[in-house]
């Protein structure tokens, strides 16, 4: 559900605990008007006839229209606003598909930009990047017999992505399988390893896969009664679920390509910013990195400028303390933050939140310490704000893999347990 994102990352407020809500000094409504959205249909309040969830990135993107045709209808003054999509984790398949749509069939609409964190967008260097992240990180030893079982299963997976690639590619999941349940910290003290952030440990049942302690406050709180009837909720018709199995099992995205091969021609013609967490195994910043020095847009490949050139990396400076390094090339920006996990506006609210209005507005600068070199430069990009319209996708393949170790029932968005089920598809627009 998007409010998952609203209450836990990017909203104005946040839970200290059961009984407390706070002001969240991060929050991106301080740059931005915020439109939360829950879909695809049946997550979060939404609710629909068995039968008819959605099964393909397509549709999804075509629901998605469907939504903006009727708010326009009733806020016509929002076709004068210009558009920002964010989103993080699997919302880098969404957000691609839906931008894609919107500049195809609603060019009314005035979309400006992307930001994805931690997406899962491109399936071969994330499922490549597992075992180097992780040996790399300390959590799997070279040349240890866990080593050599991971390296079997990459082949494997390796065959498979060499023939044809999906989105969801099940052979591959037990890579990342092995490295939570089995790694270095299961070893010394029986825990496991949290897929989000790695410096975290996590127990059982949920092994390998801890969400933000608030979750709990949020269910309890948007499923009160008082609450929902004064968001106009038939409490007889819909109860608030941040994961909702029947919408799982439906998505498969059998037939819908990855959104790596949509990237392209979107920054033909708009800005995208991706960033990532540091200590995100399940999409970690080596494939990110690995996915853009291996794609080609707008003439060139990866952050080639031309005559032996490649564009530079700067140390990220927010509030003066060093929060990342940023680099840009062509019409895309990426950012690695510096103690963040999958999760980044939840451990890093304030520095995703001057990330957000760097780009939006209006000066997306590069500090003169360049990393590596004593050159000196400045880059900024200008961009009218008036009003941003984010999407947020918390759902993410994590809970993809991280489920029991049998391969063969791995699937999207699958319930880790009856006590704490997993973000689903949330899309906070």
């Amino acid at each position: 559900s998007s409010l998952i994102g609203a209450w836990t990352e990017i909203g104005p407020f946040r839970f200290l605990d059961k009984n407390t809500i706070v002001t969240n000094n991060g929050s991106w409504h301080l740059y931005a008007n915020l439109l939360f959205i829950d879909q695809p249909i049946g997550t979060g309040f939404s609710y629909v006839d068995r039968g008819m969830f959605i099964e393909e990135l397509d549709v999804m993107a075509e629901h998605f229209l469907n939504f903006f045709d009727r708010y326009v209808e009733i806020f016509p003054e929002f076709l004068e606003e210009d558009i920002y999509l964010a989103g993080e984790s699997f919302g880098g398949q969404y957000i691609p598909y839906i931008a894609k749509a919107i500049l195809e069939k609603r060019s009314l609409l005035k979309l400006r930009g992307l930001l994805i964190g931690d997406g899962w967008i491109d399936p071969i260097s994330l499922y490549n990047s597992y075992l180097p992240y992780a040996i790399a990180n300390n959590l799997v030893k070279n040349d240890s017999e866990l080593y050599t079982n991971i390296t079997r299963l990459v082949a494997i997976c390796q065959d498979i992505l060499s023939k044809q690639v999906h989105i969801f590619v099940n052979p591959c999941f037990p890579i990342l399988d092995e490295i939570i349940y089995n790694g270095i910290r299961r070893e010394n003290n029986g825990e496991c390893i949290n897929a989000y952030d790695i410096r975290l440990n996590a127990q059982k049942p949920i092994c390998g896969m801890n969400g933000p302690s608030e979750l709990e406050y949020v269910s309890a709180y948007l499923n009160r009664p008082d609450v929902m009837s004064s968001i106009h909720i038939n409490g007889k018709k819909s109860q608030w679920k941040d994961f909702t199995e029947s919408v799982h099992n439906a998505f498969q995205a059998f037939n819908s390509k990855p959104s790596i091969d949509l990237l392209p021609n979107l920054l033909e013609q708009i800005p995208i910013l991706l960033y990532n967490g540091e200590y995100d195994l399940v999409c970690n910043h080596w494939a990110a990195e690995n996915m853009l020095d291996n794609m080609t847009w707008n003439g060139k490949s990866g952050f080639d400028l031309g005559n032996g050139k490649v564009a530079p990396i700067y140390a990220w400076i927010v509030d003066d303390e060093s929060a990342g390094y940023i680099r840009y090339a062509r019409n895309l920006t990426y950012i690695l933050f510096y103690n963040a996990g999958h999760m980044v506006p939840y451990d890093q609210a304030r520095r995703s939140q001057a990330m957000l209005h760097q780009f939006i507005q209006l000066n997306l600068s590069y500090p003169n310490n360049e990393i590596g070199t004593n050159q000196k430069s400045n880059y900024a990009i200008s961009i009218v704000f008036t009003m941003i319209l984010s999407i947020i996708v918390f759902i993410s393949v994590i809970w993809l893999f991280i489920l029991k170790q049998q391969s063969t029932t791995y699937s999207p968005f699958k319930i880790i347990n009856d006590e704490f089920v997993t973000f689903e598809d949330d899309v906070l627009v």
